[in-house]
Parts: C-alpha cells; structure tokens; sequence
C-alpha cells in the first residue's frame, strides 16, 4: 500500500475523535468529615500547624499555564490554608490549629501543602502531614472535580465549591491518628514539641535531651525537672507566641471573608472558560489531524489517480485539509483570547482581595508590613523577651548573622 495512505490510516487509528475523548467523573455529593466519638483526653490532643500553600507556581503542566494566573494563585495560598484549618478545627479532633506565618518546626503537628492546579473545575493539592518528631503521617496528591451546579445559585451552597478535597485530608489526618497512634504516642509528641520550642531559644541547655536516631525520627534521650525554672520561663514565652498567633487568625478569617465574593465569582467564570478552552482546544487538534490526513489523502489518491476526475478529486482533498489545518490554527487563537479573559478576571481579583498591612500592637511596640515580616519581628521579640528575662546573650540569627533586634518602639 502507498505510504501516505499508511500515513493516513495510523492517523485516524490513532487521533480519531473517539480517541480524543476522555471521561471525568463530577460530583456534588459531600463527604462528612468524620468525628472520632472516642474521646480524647486534653492532654493528648495534638495541636496543629498549618504553613501558607506554596502556589506550585513552578510545577504547572504545560497545558494550564495559560489558565493559570499568578495573582489569583497567591491569593489561593492564604485562602486554602484557612479552609483547610477551618474544617480540621470544625471536627473537634484535634488541639488548636491554627495557620502559621513559618516555622513550624515545634508544633505537635505540621501540614505543608503545594496548590498544584486550581482553575474552577478542578482543584489538586500535593498534601505533607508530619509530627514533630519527623514522623510522616500523609504525603500524596489530592483532587476534586466539581460539577457546573457547584455554582448554581439556585442550590443556595454554603460550603465552598471544594470542601469535598478539605474533608478528605482531614479525615486521613484522623484516620491515620487512629491506626498508628497509641496514647503514649501522642504524649511522647507533645512532650518533644515543648523540648524543641525551648531548644530554640536555648539549645546549649536543651539540646541534650534530644537526638535524631538512626531512622531520622526525633527522640528524648532525657527529660528535664518538671519545675526546671528555665522550662518554665520558656512555657510562658511559648504561650505568649501562641497568644499572637491566635491574633493572626483573625487577618486569615478577614481575609477569607474579603476574597470569598470575588472568588467565588471568579472561579464560576473561570469554570465556564475552562470548558470553552478545553472544547476548542479538542477541536483545534481533531481539525488538524483530521488537515493533516485530508492532505495525505489527496497526495495518495493524486500519485495514484487514473482519470481527471479522481485529480480533481485528490486536489479537494489537498484544499481542504489545508482549510482544515487553517481553522484549527484559527480555534487555538481563540482559546488563547478565553485565557487572556481568563488573565483579566484573575488580576481584578487581586486587586480587590490584596492583603492589607495590618499592625498589631504590644505594650511599647508596633509591628508593621506583610504578615510574615510581622512574625519575624514578633520572633525577635520573643527572643529578646528571653535575653531579659534569663540574662542569656541575644539569639544570633543564623541567616543574618546578626543579633535579633526590637523593631522600634511606639509610646502607646
């Protein structure tokens, strides 16, 4: 057989429209987060800390970096983190959780997390759950797709779009608890995350209770006094982080509550461009194969013709592939002008729900900027809060190589 019509044949075998076809399966059904009716003792209620998503802005799939809009992204970062800690606080499993500037190396239980697509349809977060000792509770992938009545008004939906993908992990998160941690377990933890607090602040004296093993987890090689007074300066200093964490929870809970219209709105536009992208993405590459096999067609049957009739028709052949190939070009350039609509719905949106600077004020102090640079400054003041008291040298910022310093005092 002539090569173009091999050519052809492999083409339509391969690329022909029942091949282009994919299926997903869409829900709007909730899955119920789970509540353990076992009760938990206060003492071994681990608390947890939740860091700011990373927007994965570098490990987008090639076929949605034009859906894909970095304003949008970081405001995703704060906006998952909050949810997340909302439905993990909601079930009544857990200690306090709450969402954290950075550093989390202290607390009982530390989530990271990675946004790896969200554009209205589909939302897929890489999810790092791991306790203090270094003890990895959960590392995978999770997604939800959501149907088109997911921002139907007429269902009057309370809930977000993609509380689905939040109540999975936190079930995970308690289901793994259960399997795996005995009562001692979650003691031992809470234990080592006081020790690793106050070795940050003091590790020439607390250092020594506390080794890696060979298995990379952290373990106690000894406990101090129970009323070591240093133990306790450091559990009070501790509290008083706390304290100001719990603070920052109400800039997450206004942010949300900002970002909450627009983005709701947003994600049911960008619902709607994605399907219409999608679409004419799937017809721009149909089109152009089916081009491609139309123009070997018309080469096969114009080296084979017998008669001017069968030219003529080799040479429609050859013309409308060319036309075909031509739209499919035409197609692409529409779905490029549906992600720039794209583009403009994501920068309007950040710019309505830009975080604000926020100050939080102490006794002789006022701490200003972004939120991490407040945590930062707030750090330093711990530290120096430490020095006071204990009359130990400044801690040394290892990065800076310089003393943490106060940010300059307010008279109130």
């Amino acid at each position: 057989m002539n090569r173009p019509l091999n050519t052809l044949f492999l083409l339509i075998a391969v690329f022909g429209p029942g091949a282009c076809s994919t299926q997903t399966v869409k829900t709007t059904t909730l899955t119920p987060v789970v509540v353990d009716i076992a009760p938990i003792p206060e003492t071994e209620l681990l608390d947890i800390g939740i860091a700011i998503f990373d927007p994965g802005l570098d490990d987008i799939a090639p076929n949605r970096e034009e859906l894909t809009f970095a304003d949008v992204r970081m405001a995703e970062t704060q906006f998952v983190s909050y949810l997340l800690a909302q439905t993990l606080q909601s079930n009544g499993n857990w200690g306090v959780v709450r969402v954290v500037p950075s550093d989390l190396s202290y607390y009982d239980l530390a989530v990271h997390g990675t946004i790896l697509q969200s554009d209205g349809e589909t939302m897929q977060l890489h999810v790092k759950v791991s306790d203090v000792t270094g003890k990895v509770w959960i590392d995978k992938d999770y997604e939800e797709v959501v149907s088109k009545f997911n921002y139907d008004p007429r269902l009057r939906r309370t809930e977000d779009s993609f509380q689905n993908l939040y109540n999975r992990i936190a079930n995970d998160i308690l289901s793994f608890r259960k399997k795996n941690m005995e009562s001692a377990d979650l003691l031992n933890i809470r234990t080592i995350s006081k020790l690793q607090f106050a070795r940050t602040f003091a590790p020439q004296v607390f250092d020594p209770y506390l080794e890696t093993g060979r298995n990379g987890i952290l373990e106690t090689t000894s406990l101090p006094a129970e009323n070591d007074p240093l133990l306790t300066r450091l559990d009070a200093i501790r509290e008083r982080d706390y304290l100001y964490v719990d603070a920052l929870q109400d800039h997450y809970v206004n942010f949300a509550r900002q970002m909450q219209g627009p983005y709701t709105e947003f994600r049911k536009q960008s619902y709607e461009e994605v399907m219409k992208y999608d679409k004419l993405i799937a017809q721009s590459r149909r089109n152009m194969v089916l081009g491609v096999a139309a123009i070997l067609g018309g080469l096969a049957g114009a080296s084979n013709s017998s008669s001017n009739a069968q030219l003529y028709t080799s040479y429609g052949g050859l013309f409308g592939g060319g036309y075909l190939i031509k739209d499919a070009f035409a197609k692409r350039d529409e779905a490029q002008m549906q992600a720039e609509a794209l583009a403009e719905l994501g920068n309007s949106l950040g710019t309505e729900i830009a975080p604000q600077t926020i100050e939080l004020e102490e006794k002789v102090v006022t701490l200003s900027g972004t939120v991490d640079a407040q945590y930062a400054q707030w750090r330093e003041i711990l530290a120096e809060i430490y020095a006071a008291e204990t009359g130990a040298e400044p801690i040394v910022d290892a990065e800076a190589g310089n003393e943490a310093e106060l940010p300059p005092a307010v008279n109130q």
